[in-house]
């Protein structure tokens, strides 16, 4: 097991290139820097080549957001839901101008908006219900909302191509996992569909079933896990939907209101299972393939996600990640709380605070890449090279930095400053980033 501080730093004497907006100087790169841009203009000069583009980041347009409900993007458009008076508005937007690509009222509301660019589609969850349900204890309630059916429709024109019942879970290609609810919110149906023609792949009801799950392996959902209130968990094949497996395994009585509940999640082919009893957590790690525990772990203090290929648990103190099939340690990163896969190879381990320190990190070693640095990951996925990191600037004051970070070496520099943002953390895309700033929505280009 290894232990790494997250707040170490590079040495003086380190060569690994600063972080952005640091104030140190290393005379060496002034040198070579200043040799390098001299080679560069003779060779601009002698041969007539074009000077490279700049990079950086430069905004490209913005749109009023007070009265939106929802935004979700594409690889090249922008979704915005707004409701009033008893309907809602949708309007695509081409991500790099703004231009309106079409717009399209519908009666109510609608749900989460889900882009399905393999298939050319935009699903709308559509006719929503809010059911209002007795908690565990007698004198409150919660609502429950959940949509009986989905519109497909081009995300081009915002033509509808067709609907079907049920609302989307889990969209991947040319498919998409749809969800059935009775009239109280119980979950009666789930049905896996093809996006090209709506014709259905398989289809399985689920009476009993109250917590559910999909879990990928790699980049495509894999399994999808369901259990009842009395612990009867049942493991499928997301693409054929037939049973790998079945067992019942203890289980806590959900009473979420008193902090009783239980919590599904995995990672490769383990399924793990967290159990809550009033802030007094646990977990069982199983074998999907056959159910049978591989191990647990009691008053674990929180409880166990997957990180990269490995499971971390958050103690208070610190990131612990264990081998998910062993239990064994791995390593520890003192003062982190969360992490994130950010590529196949990198997780990104964070305070948990707004700004707070980052470290990017081998997923499979645990070893940190590069330096520390302080931020917001700007993130809308697993990346292939680099993600965007935004953070408070002090000079200029009143600014956010846009750091670009290297998923390879760890190294970062400065793109520039952008005004200050709010609201939810921004969104990046290749070559995009999505901000919400007030009571705008703004669209920068960044290189």
């Amino acid at each position: 097991m290894s232990t790494i501080e997250l707040g170490e730093m590079p040495s003086s004497h380190d060569d690994r290139p600063r972080p952005a907006g640091s104030t140190g100087v290393d005379r060496r790169l002034v040198r070579q820097v200043t040799l390098s841009l001299i080679a560069v203009l003779c060779v601009v000069g002698l041969t007539g080549s074009e000077v490279p583009r700049a990079r950086g980041v430069r905004p490209l347009w913005s749109m009023p957001i007070e009265q939106a409900q929802g935004t979700a993007l594409s690889r090249d458009g922008v979704f915005v839901s707004r409701t009033a008076d008893g309907s809602t508005t949708i309007t695509a937007h081409d991500l790099r101008t703004g231009a309106t690509r079409w717009q399209r009222d519908f009666d109510g509301t609608i749900g989460y908006l889900q882009p399905a660019e393999d298939a050319g589609l935009l699903l709308v969850p559509y006719q929503g219900h809010l059911v209002k349900l007795p908690s565990a204890n007698d004198g409150s309630a919660f609502h429950a909302e959940f949509h009986s059916q989905t519109l497909a429709v081009s995300a081009a024109t915002g033509a509808e191509l067709w609907r079907t019942a049920g609302e989307p879970q889990t969209v991947y290609g040319d498919t998409a996992l749809l969800t059935e609810y009775t009239s109280k919110a119980d979950l009666t149906r789930m049905r896996l569909v093809r996006l090209s023609d709506h014709s259905t792949l398989w289809s399985r009801d689920t009476p009993g079933v109250t917590n559910f799950t999909v879990i990928p392996t790699g980049d495509h959902p894999d399994k999808i896990i369901t259990a009842t209130d009395a612990g009867d968990v049942k493991v499928f094949a997301y693409a054929s939907g037939s049973l790998v497996s079945a067992a019942r395994i203890p289980w806590v009585e959900p009473r979420p209101d008193e902090g009783y509940f239980n919590d599904l999640s995995g990672t490769g082919d383990v399924l793990v299972v967290n159990r809550s009893r009033a802030e007094v957590f646990g977990m069982s790690v199983y074998r999907m393939a056959t159910m049978a525990e591989l191990w647990r772990a009691d008053k674990t203090n929180g409880y166990a996600f997957p990180c990269g290929s490995a499971l971390c648990l958050n103690d208070g103190r610190g990131l612990v990640a264990y081998d998910p099939t062993t239990g064994a340690r791995r390593w520890r990163v003192e003062g982190a709380a969360n992490a994130w896969q950010v590529s196949p190879d990198r997780l990104v381990v964070s305070e948990g605070t707004d700004s707070g320190r980052q470290l990017l990190m081998d997923a499979v070693t645990g070893r940190p890449v590069g330096a520390a640095t302080d931020g917001t990951l700007a993130w809308n996925g697993p990346q292939d090279k680099s993600v965007i990191v935004l953070r408070p600037t002090q000079s200029p004051p009143d600014r956010t930095a846009v750091v670009r970070w290297d998923l390879e070496t760890g190294r970062q520099w400065m793109l520039g400053t952008i005004a200050p943002v709010g609201g939810p953390p921004c969104s990046a895309l290749d070559g995009y980033l999505a901000c919400y700033r007030g009571e705008e929505y703004e669209v920068l280009a960044v290189a």
